[in-house]
């Protein structure tokens, strides 16, 4: 497994191409989210900010109660809070906001507890959840998995980022897209998984 310095290394590039893409799409930075960034950010071309120090970070873990999976550790090192990282999801969390779903909005949790309880039939088996060729199908997503999720992004464009402690793939936690023009969820092995292909996606859209 990767440790939080191990991973520390990943982020300068990969959230800088991110900053480069998003600040030179002039639709996003005239129509979509100019309100969240600043001029010193247009200045510096990084969308990113000083990373959390460890006391911050240690902070975070105390409230939550759990040891953060290393590449979210690391990241939150390397920049405390981030965006707007394409233009769906404008501003990934500093340590201060993040915070589980069921406290950030457990309203959206029971819709979808509500829904899903009446069709049985939703019940993901494990077979079919830990198949690695359905983990970008939203319709392979685990109702019972949202109280226990972490949010680390704003609800942006009707959608947000989010981790899954239950499921882990060697230390790191399940990363989540939630959106709503998805059946449920796309995941992704990792943060830093869910990161490296949001970039890629968004340089897809771009080019369409």
């Amino acid at each position: 497994m990767p440790t939080s310095s191990e991973c520390l290394s990943v982020w300068p590039d990969l959230l800088k191409q991110i900053s480069t893409e998003v600040l030179s799409d002039s639709d996003l930075m005239e129509h979509s989210w100019p309100q969240f960034i600043s001029s010193e950010q247009k200045e510096n071309g990084w969308l990113g900010f000083a990373g959390a120090s460890d006391s911050d970070l240690q902070e975070l873990e105390q409230r939550l109660g759990v040891t953060l999976p290393p590449s979210y550790y690391s990241f939150l090192s390397s920049s405390n809070g981030f965006g707007p990282i394409n233009c769906f999801i404008s501003g990934l969390y500093p340590s201060t906001e993040v915070n589980w779903l069921v406290d950030k909005d457990q309203e959206i949790i029971e819709i979808w507890e509500e829904t899903h309880a009446q069709f049985p039939e939703l019940i993901i088996s494990d077979d079919d959840y830990f198949n690695p060729q359905n983990m970008q199908d939203a319709s392979y997503t685990r109702v019972k998995y949202l109280r226990g999720c972490l949010m680390i992004s704003d609800w942006g464009d009707a959608g947000f980022l989010a981790l899954n402690p239950a499921v882990e793939y060697d230390g790191e936690w399940e990363a989540w897209h939630f959106a709503n023009w998805h059946p449920g969820v796309v995941r992704y092995h990792s943060f830093v998984e869910m990161m490296r292909q949001t970039l890629n996606n968004y340089r897809h859209l771009k080019q369409l």
